[in-house]
């Protein structure tokens, strides 16, 4: 019940309607006073009628509130009414993905590649220009890219043995390498001024990705990390870069790894004039462990071990 304070009596109202249209009548079936009857054509309510209907109003008001409140306490044990707004996937709200990887950058180092699956001779021109001897070369990065790729491939993709041929070809050496994403390693290298080439699941590294699309064993480049701790990926499919944390960039590895085969980093540094044949025998060996790993790198098996977009 209402507290005194907010108890008040409501006189009842008839109301004229088409089916009761003469006050007199509708006053003898609501046994009424003629007076208290409100005919269809009624002046402005006075003071105390507002009062009045305001008062009611806010009495009715209160005790839906106390009704609501009641039944909610007694089914919660004592917990506070839950607001809709603060529930978690309710199916009406608009539920917005969280981010996978950032936005795409312009970058005008980026080597875009020229053809459906010479991702690794971009990867390798972009490189050698960063840390071999293509910016001495007079050809155009175009250019380098047809020539390594009709020289050191059979035009079905790249494994890392023959990205590391095109690395010595560019004045680039293989220092270290890994079939997974090692962060600790990876690290050490770029905080020496070192570059990594990273073979990935394309799909990983694509900010327009939809959440399990499948994408195609492809060739980036990390050559370096911002502020908050995120590589920077250069991308030659999109010629791009894109920002990525490392659990990111771990995933998109060993999703290439299971899905085709294939997958792993590769460090690289300058070679510091050595000859392409002294390159190739050093770093031949350090990825011979990626390029033979089951279906990778096996011109057997055809379409695996390789980069495809």
């Amino acid at each position: 019940t209402l507290p005194p304070n907010l108890q008040r009596p409501v006189p009842p109202r008839v109301e004229v309607t088409p089916s009761n249209p003469k006050p007199q009548a509708a006053a003898q079936q609501a046994e009424l006073p003629q007076a208290k009857v409100v005919t269809s054509v009624e002046t402005a309510p006075t003071a105390a009628q507002t009062e009045r209907a305001s008062d009611a109003f806010a009495a009715q008001e209160a005790l839906q509130m106390l009704s609501g409140w009641a039944s909610r306490f007694a089914s919660g044990a004592g917990s506070p009414p839950e607001s809709d707004a603060l529930r978690v996937g309710q199916a009406c709200a608009p539920q917005e993905a969280a981010p996978e990887i950032g936005d795409w950058e312009d970058d005008a180092s980026v080597v875009r590649q020229t053809k459906e699956k010479n991702c690794g001779a971009a990867v390798a021109v972009m490189l050698g220009n960063e840390k071999g001897t293509g910016k001495t070369q007079g050809a155009s990065d175009t250019e380098k890219m047809d020539a390594l790729d009709s020289r050191f491939t059979d035009g079905d993709g790249t494994t890392p043995i023959e990205l590391s041929n095109m690395l010595a070809n560019q004045g680039v050496k293989v220092t270290e390498s890994s079939s997974k994403l090692d962060k600790g390693v990876l690290d050490n290298a770029l905080s020496r001024d070192g570059k990594a080439a990273v073979l990935v699941d394309s799909a990983k590294v694509d900010p327009k990705a939809k959440g399990d699309e499948k994408g195609q064993a492809h060739w980036v480049t990390v050559e370096g990390k911002d502020d908050q701790g995120r590589y920077k990926v250069k991308d030659p499919s999109t010629g791009k870069s894109v920002k990525m944390d490392a659990d990111k960039l771990s995933d998109a590895v060993d999703t290439s790894l299971r899905e085709h085969k294939t997958g792993g980093m590769v460090i690289v540094e300058g070679a510091n004039g050595a000859s392409e044949a002294d390159i190739v025998g050093e770093s031949n060996a350090k990825v011979a462990t990626l390029a033979n790993e089951e279906g990778g790198g096996s011109r057997a098996m055809a379409n695996f071990g390789r980069e495809s977009s």
